[in-house]
């Protein structure tokens, strides 16, 4: 593919060179420059070549005199002379191998210097067991194969938001026909995981022929893939298949528990309706004795009839719903309607789009008591100017209470960007991982308790720094850094961002076994961003989170409480 000069090519070649830096044990100062600014530009609401044009380049935060030079060059000549001479004897093949999960820049040049031509290359040589006779571990081999799948399936997936908003557009549709007494989704979409494949929807009908023929309708559909008497198949326009399931009202209930799944939670209550003399399917529930079939317009009734309390579709995994519905024990999940502030947000200070007027002015609209204005601590930064700014909003209104707040980057040595004296001046502080994602499990695990000693931070944002279909998260002993978080009164974020959704929510459910307080926050860039609160509620429903755990659930006066113990 040519270079387009845009910001993710630009990402991915700064990065292939800290990569290559990595390889031939250059300063570690010279390698995180490269990777923060890689980050930096990714991350850039604006277009970092027409900056460059504009002679803008400093809005870049991070951006060295050394790395300016080398994009100046890069953007008059095509390339960079540098560049070149450090990449030659480098095999091409070394890059694409970078984008396996858990292969770091030395794994994959050895790989590449064993004749590896590619990720499919790598994956026929894991399985015939050439690689072994190379000097590589069995486990390795098997973790290298495990991150193959993970890089496969990110191209099947696409972001949570991207599938709702889509699948919600087309219910208003159905909603619209007079023949739909009710439409919802499916599957995954409906249990609210992080990305989904195709969408799935269902809708309440005594005319299905009318309903399946009015969803093929859709101004959206590119193609009609399958059409049937109660089913149907469509390729929207944007490049999303949707699948479409019709059922009549008074047995609506039971396709909507049974196509919302999981598989496995559905295999557990399957398992339990046969000891009760039953089976289960999308059509009803029937008793084997009577052979009476039970068809119910709600879930709720199929739950019921099991002798389960009502399990909300975030739950349905088979991670002990099932045991705790019996038990009548399942926990009073967290709503949306709980959240009373932000605490993880950005303005123009720093990299986002907005002033801390327009931020706070939105976070007012969207009913918020207070939000945290935690912009990045740039050494750029006029920290003493920001802080003046908020203080004097604070000043001018009394209907929203602004607090000064940063998010600082744990160095790969555990010290913070920022010195404590400037630390100081703020009432909260975010520590996370921007650069040098690729320590051993040890290292980063050091680096992040050790950033978390510190007096004036308040806890961890975006805990592994995963970005969804883009990178994997980093690996570290959670168990350990969750105690250390629960005993020394540090908060974990369950972030919001789409692309984050951050700590997932196999690790929330950890978390909470430590007894961790979490703050549920968007990291919004831009006054829309402040609505995806929702995502970050979704996720943590998903890890069994209760208002009671989530600090920004309480009003201001209790929040300041536990921040100012904290100082």
């Amino acid at each position: 593919m040519a270079f387009s000069f845009s910001n993710k090519q630009i990402s991915e070649l700064l990065r292939n060179v800290a990569a290559v830096y990595q390889i031939k044990d250059k300063n570690q100062f010279q390698i995180r420059a490269y990777d923060l600014v890689a980050d930096s530009i990714e991350h850039s609401p604006s277009d970092v070549k027409t900056l460059w044009e504009e002679g803008q380049l400093d809005l870049v935060p991070g951006l060295g005199d050394k790395i300016r030079g080398y994009l100046d060059e890069l953007f008059r000549e095509g390339k960079v002379q540098h560049f070149e001479e450090i990449f030659h004897g480098i095999p091409k093949s070394m890059f694409e191998l970078l984008n396996i999960p858990g292969v770091g820049p030395k794994t994959a040049f050895k790989l590449a210097q064993t004749n590896v031509k590619s990720t499919q290359d790598l994956e026929d040589k894991i399985k015939d067991g050439s690689l072994v006779k190379k000097d590589f571990s069995e486990k390795i081999l098997q973790k290298i194969l495990q991150g193959i799948g993970e890089y496969k399936r990110k191209s099947d997936r696409i972001l949570l938001p991207v599938a709702q908003n889509s699948a919600q557009e087309i219910i208003a549709y159905l909603q619209d026909f007079s023949k739909v007494k009710r439409a919802d989704t499916l599957g995954s979409l409906r249990r609210m995981v992080a990305t989904v494949g195709d969408i799935d929807l269902s809708v309440a009908s005594e005319d299905p022929e009318a309903t399946v023929k009015h969803f093929c309708n859709y101004s959206g559909v590119e193609r009609v893939i399958e059409s049937g008497e109660r089913t149907a198949t469509v390729l929207l326009k944007i490049g999303l298949r949707v699948d479409l399931r019709v059922q009549p009202t008074e047995s609506y209930g039971n396709l909507l528990q049974h196509l919302t799944g999981s598989k496995n939670h559905n295999i557990k209550l399957r398992s339990l309706a046969r000891d009760k003399g039953l089976t289960m399917s999308e059509y009803g529930i029937t008793d084997l004795k009577t052979e009476k079939i039970h068809k119910f317009e709600s879930e709720e009734k199929v739950y019921d009839l099991l002798g389960l309390s009502y399990i909300q579709p975030e739950l349905r995994e088979d991670t002990g719903e099932v045991e705790a519905a019996l038990e009548d024990k399942l926990p009073k999940l967290i709503e949306l309607e709980d959240i009373k502030g932000d605490l993880h947000t950005h303005t123009f200070w720093t990299d986002g789009k907005n002033s801390v007027s327009e931020m706070s002015q939105k976070a007012i609209e969207l009913k918020r008591e207070y939000i945290a204005l935690t912009d990045h601590s740039y050494p750029t930064l006029q920290y003493d100017k920001r802080i003046d700014q908020i203080e004097q909003y604070n000043y001018s209104q009394s209907k929203i209470r602004v607090l000064k707040g940063l998010e600082v980057n744990i160095n790969v040595d555990a010290t913070l960007q920022i010195p404590n004296e400037v630390l100081a001046k703020h009432e909260l502080i975010w520590v996370s991982i921007h650069t040098s994602f690729r320590q051993s499990e040890e290292e980063m695990t050091e680096r992040i308790i050790k950033a978390l000693q510190n007096k004036f931070v308040t806890g961890l944002a975006h805990p592994t720094g995963r970005l969804l279909l883009e990178r994997e998260g980093i690996e570290a002993d959670w168990g350990k850094i969750f105690k250390f978080a629960s005993d020394n009164g540090k908060i974990i974020e369950i972030n919001s961002f789409p692309n984050r959704t951050d700590l997932p929510d196999l690790l929330i459910r950890e978390a909470r076994k430590y007894k961790v307080k979490f703050s549920i926050n968007t990291d919004s860039h831009h006054v829309d961003h402040l609505s995806l609160m929702k995502y970050g509620i979704a996720n943590a429903r998903r890890g069994w989170v209760e208002k009671k755990e989530v600090i920004n659930t309480l009003p201001y006066a209790k929040l300041k409480n536990i921040i100012n113990l904290k100082n």
